[in-house]
């Protein structure tokens, strides 16, 4: 009984270890299973974040894209309000160039209205000198027509005395 004993003693306790074993290899067993889980699980979650991140980066080089294409568009659209800015320029350069010109042109027209204006006054002041004289010699003609009036009546005045004195002698009364 006592070897028997012994024998179940010792039977259990190698049942025992062996339980012992068996559950060490299952929880070695279970670790590796749950750290092989854990790397399926976070190689999952790894891939998960690479798609993301694939995902996010494709999502940046479209909008890279999209602003390249914007860039470019504003690019040419600068260089043409550039080239309209350079225009406008040029243009307000003209006008100032046009508006000198206009200046000058305006005080050379001035400048001939004056020289009309006075060559206007010279022509009335000349009109009524002319007007003047006119009336002058008008009074001088009626004074000539007078006179030559006067001197036709006293030339017959003196042919009708001389025609007297010649068949009358003159006599004194």
């Amino acid at each position: 009984m006592l070897t028997d004993e012994a024998s179940q003693i010792q039977e259990v306790r190698y049942c025992l270890k062996t339980l012992r074993e068996q559950m060490a290899t299952r929880y070695n067993n279970n670790n590796k299973v749950s750290k092989s889980l854990l790397q399926t699980e976070r190689v999952q979650q790894a891939e998960s974040k690479m798609q993301r991140q694939d995902q996010h980066t494709e999502k940046l080089q479209r909008l890279l894209g999209d602003l390249e294409m914007e860039n470019s568009t504003l690019h040419d659209k600068m260089a043409a309000r550039e080239a309209e800015l350079q225009e406008l320029r040029k243009l307000e350069k003209e006008l100032i160039i046009q508006k000198e010109k206009i200046h000058h042109l305006d005080d050379m027209v001035k400048s001939q209205q004056r020289k009309v204006r006075h060559m206007i006054e010279q022509l009335q002041n000349s009109r009524t000198v002319i007007e003047e004289r006119d009336h002058f010699i008008s009074d001088l003609e009626e004074k000539v027509a007078f006179l030559e009036a006067e001197v036709s009546i006293h030339l017959c005045t003196f042919y009708f005395c001389l025609s007297l004195t010649v068949t009358q002698p003159f006599s004194f009364l």
